[in-house]
């Protein structure tokens, strides 16, 4: 066992999850939410527009998360590369309940004219800003703080955590929307939900301030004087390489979960005229899913290796993605889009944790954080968040529901090619 975890024993290990990964959680927590109520906000805080063009125009806003998103990456990770990964992660839950609090207490362009979108629109470039800089720091204090034998399950929560964000936040959207009328809703109700997020930030961190920081060599402080650029200049250049091969071993991942948690329900829903119900229940069972299976895959990466679970999983996923999709378009019900979704979901789990302490594993500590953030937040952004918009275009220029399926299989396909040269630490000493 390191020192430093031996340092660490002040807390216990549930404590350290908990306190690292309840900003992840709450970031897919509010993603999820602003999707369900996007047709209340786009009637409120667009009503000039059609119908059909509200909705766009609060999905635009929503969609500009995903753009600051890399920013906020690079900018927290270079931060939390030179002033410590707990500064960085009390800095991402703060601004995650500013956000919160800002949705949660617009007024309607009834009350405040053309100010009000722009105010939904500030508070999701917060929010964009604050979950892209949320998953490099998080995932590095995950990793620093586990020994040599259980880096993969302590970095897997972090991932867990965004299935349990999207599964909590798709609950209490169903939760709102049957418990109360529909102007309700409209008038007040989709409200509630934000100011549960803007309950949870502060008790998160009040919780992360009980964290060590691990960041703590002689060497490492004094960069404090140091420009935030060092770390992104050296992530760019020393590391390019490393940076790139992580991009892309991310690549099958990011797309993977996106298409299965986001689009594949929709998808569902309009191709094969499934309830808008069977979508939901479907996204609730594949957030949970993924919830239990993500902490088993770490189990088993650092006991087997991150190489074989990251392989294995990427080429069964590659395999029965198609036949999944065909027998969903075969015998379309609920159940079999829950039992699809859950199937697939446990090899999108097995082949996100691997990759997901293997790249920390490999970036030298003065620039892990930066480096998890380039590789992670830029993959997940631009390939894994354009997903569902190419998966529709496919299907729109192909007329084949099954077309997405190719889709996946084609990403998983090329993603294996850069872990070649990405070396497996399991076991190993981290620095």
């Amino acid at each position: 066992m390191s020192t430093l975890a031996l340092d660490k024993a002040s807390l216990s290990r549930r404590q350290v999850i908990v306190a690292t990964t309840l900003g992840t959680a709450l970031e897919f927590y509010d993603f999820t939410i602003y999707s369900f109520f996007a047709i209340q906000i786009g009637q409120l805080f667009f009503p000039g527009a059609s119908p059909v063009n509200q909705f766009l125009l609060s999905i635009g806003v929503f969609g500009v998360g995903f753009v600051v998103r890399p920013l906020g990456g690079i900018v927290i990770g270079a931060y939390a590369d030179r002033a410590g990964r707990k500064k960085a992660m009390v800095l991402t839950i703060m601004l995650m309940a500013l956000s919160c609090a800002l949705i949660a207490g617009a007024p309607t362009y009834a009350v405040a004219g053309i100010a009000a979108p722009f105010i939904v629109l500030a508070a999701r470039l917060i929010q964009g800003f604050a979950a892209g800089g949320e998953f490099g720091p998080g995932t590095t204090l995950l990793v620093e703080y586990a020994t040599d034998n259980t880096r993969a399950y302590f970095a897997s929560w972090n991932f867990a955590a965004t299935a349990l964000g999207l599964a909590l936040g798709a609950f209490v959207a169903t939760l709102v929307n049957v418990s109360l009328p529909k102007e309700a809703v409209l008038e007040w109700g989709w409200r509630l939900p934000f100011l549960l997020g803007i309950v949870a930030a502060p008790v998160g961190m009040l919780i992360r301030r009980r964290l060590e920081e691990t960041l703590t060599h002689k060497r490492e402080l004094s960069s404090e004087k140091r420009p935030a650029s060092g770390a992104l200049k050296a992530a760019l250049t020393t590391h390019l390489k490393l940076t790139i091969l992580g991009t892309f071993a991310e690549l099958g991942g990011s797309v993977s979960v996106y298409i299965t948690a986001f689009f594949l329900p929709s998808h569902a829903v309009r191709t094969l005229h499934l309830s808008p119900t069977a979508a939901v229940v479907s996204g609730i069972v594949s957030s949970l899913t993924l919830f239990a299976a993500a902490p088993l895959a770490g189990r088993l990466a650092d006991r087997v290796s991150r190489k074989h679970v990251l392989v294995t999983s990427r080429i069964v996923l590659l395999l029965s993605v198609y036949p999944a999709f065909a027998l969903l378009g075969a015998y379309p019900s609920m159940l079999t889009l829950c039992l699809v979704s859950a199937f697939l979901a446990i090899f999108v789990a097995g082949q996100i944790v691997p990759v997901l302490v293997m790249i920390p594993e490999l970036f030298p500590r003065e620039v892990r954080a930066t480096g998890i953030a380039l590789t992670y937040v830029v993959s997940a952004s631009f390939f894994g968040g354009f997903s569902p918009f190419i998966a529709s275009w496919i299907v729109a220029q192909t007329g084949n529901p099954l077309a997405p399926a190719w889709y996946v299989a084609a990403a998983c396909a090329v993603s294996l090619v850069p872990v070649i040269w990405l070396r497996d630490r399991t076991g190993q000493a981290l620095d």
